[in-house]
């Protein structure tokens, strides 16, 4: 069997447009610019985007597995030639140390890292290399884990959560859209219709980005839960037993986060920017007892 990498739609393709469009922006903003040395900064901005392309495709080649070996773009490494296998953990460099990723070993000390956020199906890659050839299995099966939707009224639920106004991320968050909201409406000229429309758009972008960030999470004997302080309709039920591993995670200028990996090596990862260092330590202390490993990379 052979199994060959897809980039992913959204985190891969649409990410590389937009990024690319914000560079060509800076770059024909300057290069209409009248101001000294305005179009020397075009070119940068050009020059920088050509770097960021190159390292995003570098670190994204196309990648074949099957029981013999793997194909990185096109370099052949074979099974028998590795020395160690990290199926989960972090990448490599400045750029994507913070990225999921598997990080393989060869006897001629190449790394290959298989980044979760370019594959779309990553998963399934992972799972073949986990079960073909680490577990030496003859046969690959692949079974997408789906989250349960129990009603889950009588369960003992043990919740982890921190106030979602007077947490600092909730001062933050209704503190500017309050001040946005009264300060500029002492002057009159504010109240026209083109006013109102800025501070409205940007009072709810604020909202949406920092309720984003707002998750809680609670736990039962059976069941681990994911809910939103603002987007009451977010629940998310995932079986203790079909968690293979939770991340205390944390990427630059964000709050803390989960991240769920499943036993098909699926994850997702939740902004919990409310909970405090007592309330993350907790809930660490109750996975581990209910045997489930946490990998704390922030607290």
């Amino acid at each position: 069997m052979e199994i060959t990498s897809r980039r992913h739609p959204y985190k891969f393709y649409f990410a590389l447009l937009i990024i690319n469009l914000a560079f060509l922006c800076f770059s024909i903003f300057f290069f209409i610019s009248n101001e000294v040395n305005a179009h020397a900064l075009g070119f940068i901005f050009i020059g920088m985007a050509a770097v960021f392309n190159y390292i995003f495709l570098k670190k994204s080649p196309k990648i074949i597995v099957n029981d013999k070996g793997i194909q990185v773009g096109k370099k052949q490494y074979y099974w028998n030639d590795r020395l160690e296998i990290e199926i989960t953990g972090k990448g490599m460099g400045y750029i994507h140390s913070d990225y999921e990723a598997t990080k393989i070993l060869f006897k001629n000390q190449d790394v290959v890292c298989i980044y979760d956020v370019y594959y779309a199906n990553s998963p399934e890659i992972k799972s073949f290399i986990n079960q073909v050839v680490i577990n030496k299995s003859e046969a690959f099966k692949f079974e997408k884990i789906r989250l349960e939707k129990k009603n889950l009224t009588f369960e003992n639920l043990k919740t982890f959560k921190g106030h979602p106004i007077f947490s600092f991320r909730g001062i933050m968050m209704w503190g500017l859209i309050l001040f946005v909201i009264f300060v500029p409406s002492k002057n009159p000229k504010s109240l026209e219709f083109v006013p109102i429309l800025v501070v409205s758009a940007f009072c709810l972008f604020w909202f949406l980005l920092n309720s984003w960030m707002a998750h809680y999470f609670q736990i039962s004997n059976k069941y681990f839960i994911v809910k939103n302080h603002y987007f009451f309709w977010i629940k998310k039920v995932y079986l203790l037993k079909d968690i293979r591993e939770i991340v205390y995670d944390q990427q630059v200028r964000q709050p803390n986060a989960l991240r769920i990996i499943t036993k098909d090596f699926d994850n997702s990862r939740f902004l919990a920017g409310t909970l405090r260092d007592k309330h993350w330590l907790e809930m660490m202390t109750v996975l581990r007892n209910k045997k489930i490993k946490v990998r704390n990379e922030s607290i």
